[in-house]
């Protein structure tokens, strides 16, 4: 037997409902802005990392091999390293989300 909850408001003798499970079109409306939320954060992420790929190391899509002096981050490892979690984070979440 499956048991739901529901708020109510007591007022004297009698009670008024002030929640209501929401339907299927809210739920997947819901669904949709948090996915798009989360996508946008994710690409805004890959943008940032990919700016800091372009120019010595990107060339359009390919990446040069043939770099002698390394590569250094403009905004310093700790802070790229950083996008580069937050894009995974977004990633598996999104992963997990969806499956739901």
């Amino acid at each position: 037997m499956s048991q739901g909850m529901r708020l109510v408001r007591f007022e004297g003798d009698e009670s008024q409902t002030i929640a209501r499970v929401p339907s299927s079109q809210v739920e997947l409306t819901h669904f949709r802005n948090v996915t798009n939320s989360v996508v946008q954060d994710a690409l805004n992420v890959w943008s940032d990392i990919w700016g800091e790929l372009e120019g010595d190391v990107a060339c359009g899509a390919a990446v040069a091999t043939e770099d002698d002096k390394g590569f250094t981050p403009s905004c310093g490892w700790p802070a790229f390293l950083e996008k580069m979690w937050v894009l995974r984070q977004n990633l598996d979440f999104l992963s997990r989300f969806s499956r739901q």
